[in-house]
């Protein structure tokens, strides 16, 4: 398959693939109460723990100002919260609320049974070349 036919496919298949997924979901992520920048930003912290607002924003790929404006935006719900440091004030740093915890697990826990339940359908080979080629689209996007 040439390239310009394969951009085409994928710009169709995409969109279904997220659908198939997103109706196995029921979540405020796939309900519309977060976005997709916000539950990036949540899943990092998840991840992470707590985090200057410089590594958020150098992780989503967006200005200081930009991810500033959506932590705010996530700390208006009350999911996220800034921690001043005790001896520094100036240092700030970011962390989920117990909601916003909550959230990201009860998403994260809907997003793992989603994809074992379609995954589960493929064999064992093809799940392992899928992940190979997704880590190979990774690497050639970075």
């Amino acid at each position: 398959m040439d390239i310009d036919t394969f951009g085409q496919r994928m710009i169709e298949v995409f969109p279904q693939f997220m659908r198939v997924f997103a109706r196995h979901e029921h979540n405020d992520f796939t309900s519309g109460n977060i976005t997709l920048p916000q539950f990036w930003a949540m899943d990092f912290l998840y991840r992470a723990g707590a985090a200057k607002m410089s590594g958020l924003a150098q992780y989503l790929d967006v200005s200081p100002a930009s991810a500033t404006g959506l932590i705010d935006r996530l700390i208006t719900q009350k999911l996220v919260v800034r921690k001043y440091d005790s001896n520094d004030r100036r240092v700030v740093e970011i962390e989920l609320s117990l909601k916003g915890k909550g959230m990201i697990e009860n998403i994260r826990k809907q997003k793992i049974r989603a994809l074992t339940k379609i995954f589960g359908k493929i064999s064992s080979d093809d799940r392992a070349k899928y992940m190979e080629i997704l880590n190979k689209v990774i690497k050639a996007a970075e």
